[in-house]
């Protein structure tokens, strides 16, 4: 019985080991490329700027349209007209010579110059031929869409800097929960000796209340440093778009994630700041980019344009529609172009060209600046993580030196030649040095983070 228990409990852990998914740093950044809402939208935005495209390349193209039009006059339009024949009949026939009857005044008449019945069937078409706006604005929605891509390559390096930033959160995390762990482990031990030796009359309450003191002390900062990493958990499930109710496992330590950045051996001393490697640089090159296309437009909108046009149409007008012994259709057909030459226009477009030059300057200005700015960040970054390296070689050596001390000032509290009061000074000591190191060993890898970000180069 006892044997299927165990056989059934593996298996549920099993289960549950699986169900819980693991991640390296690479992976939790691709998922997070991948499954991001921000990601998705610049996606979307991309797929819009291809419609948009489509969209302007279908003003130059060829549009041909059919129609059938049937109007039924239930009142006939007439025109009242005079009478013009029988003057040039009486006129003719003075001239001639022949007896004619006396000529009356003139009358008018209504005259009607349509049928009550009418169907129209036709068919037109009509083609851009040259528009030096359209040739322009073209080139521009397709210069758009690049523009929208290196937005969402700004987007995925915002993203990629989120999720690192909240992987070694919790990794240092752990790791100071593994110390606290080791070092409640190595007090519950001491613990448990000073109550044998009180027990048997070699120590005072007083030392057993003083380790008791810091072995609840170390109990609440672990359930604390618990707390963090499960919030940490939360925060990088969250930069991922991983579901936040779903637990997951990282795939890293942080002695591999700093060979993988190369944080303790990066050479500081060479490093050549080139703006072109970050995205939002390069999105300010597409700007311009931009911005002169549209220049270009605007001053073709001095040219002439030319548009071609042509139409066929049949018209049927008749008393009875379906009465075939009447007139028949009667076909239409028309070719024309047409060209459209600017004149004045109240300085409209001669307005959006020096809007055009000053947002061209403009971005001259954001580009100069960003260089500007990216190199302070890059040398701040590189004196940061030179600092870093530093601080971290010397907490190291400290951390060792306190936990010799430590060490052998419990070896003299043991023995009897020592006080319970230098124990936990030396072991407050030791906690100290161990959460500095553990901070020291964060701050050169956040430092290598932060220069890799200012450099393009996560």
């Amino acid at each position: 019985m006892k044997k299927t228990a165990l056989l059934l409990m593996a298996i549920l852990v099993g289960f549950i080991v699986e169900a819980q998914q693991s991640f390296t740093l690479d992976e939790a950044i691709s998922y997070g490329l991948e499954n991001q809402n921000s990601q998705k939208i610049n996606d979307l935005e991309v797929a819009n700027a291809e419609g948009d495209i489509k969209e302007f390349k279908s003003i130059g193209m060829p549009k041909v349209s059919g129609g059938i039009d049937y109007n039924y006059y239930y009142y006939i339009p007439k025109q009242p007209v005079q009478d013009f024949i029988s003057p040039a009949v009486y006129s003719i026939l003075d001239a001639e010579g022949l007896p004619t009857s006396t000529q009356g005044p003139v009358e008018t008449f209504e005259l009607a110059f349509v049928q009550p019945q009418q169907l129209n069937l036709g068919v037109s078409a009509s083609m851009l031929v040259f528009d030096g706006s359209y040739i322009y604005g073209l080139k521009a929605a397709k210069l758009y869409r690049e523009l929208v891509k290196k937005q969402k390559d700004a987007s995925e390096q915002e993203i990629k800097a989120n999720i690192t930033r909240a992987y070694l959160s919790i990794l240092i995390a752990k790791e100071n929960e593994k110390t606290l762990e080791d070092n409640l482990s190595t007090l519950k031990k001491s613990l448990d000796e000073v109550n044998a030796m009180f027990e048997a009359g070699f120590m005072e309450s007083l030392d057993v209340d003083r380790l008791q003191l810091s072995y609840n002390n170390l109990s609440i900062q672990l359930e604390n440093v618990q707390g963090l990493i499960q919030l940490s958990y939360n925060l990088l499930k969250f930069q991922m778009g991983f579901p936040i109710e779903d637990e997951i496992q990282l795939g890293e330590t942080i002695e591999e994630l700093i060979i993988k950045f190369d944080a303790e051996e990066f050479n500081t001393n060479e490093i050549a700041v080139d703006p072109s490697n970050r995205a939002e640089f390069q999105l300010l090159n597409k700007t311009q980019e931009l911005n002169n296309l549209d220049l270009k437009r605007n001053k073709a909108g001095y040219y002439p344009s030319v548009a071609a046009f042509a139409s066929f149409q049949e018209t049927l007008q008749r008393t009875n529609l379906f009465d075939n012994d009447q007139t028949g259709f009667l076909p239409t057909g028309l070719l024309g172009f047409n060209i459209n030459i600017p004149i004045y226009d109240g300085g409209e477009k001669s307005a959006k060209i020096q809007k055009v030059k000053l947002n061209i300057e403009k971005t001259d200005i954001q580009k100069n600046e960003f260089t500007r700015a990216m190199t302070l960040q890059v040398r701040n970054s590189q004196i940061a993580l030179q600092n870093a390296k530093r601080n971290l070689e010397n907490r190291k050596a400290a951390m060792e030196m306190t936990e010799s001390i430590f060490n052998r000032t419990k070896i003299k509290f043991t023995e009897g030649v020592g006080s319970s009061v230098e124990v936990t000074q030396a072991e407050s000591s030791l906690y100290q040095a161990q959460a500095e190191y553990i901070s020291a060993l964060y701050e050169v890898l956040q430092s290598k983070v932060d220069l890799d970000i200012a450099l393009g180069t996560l």
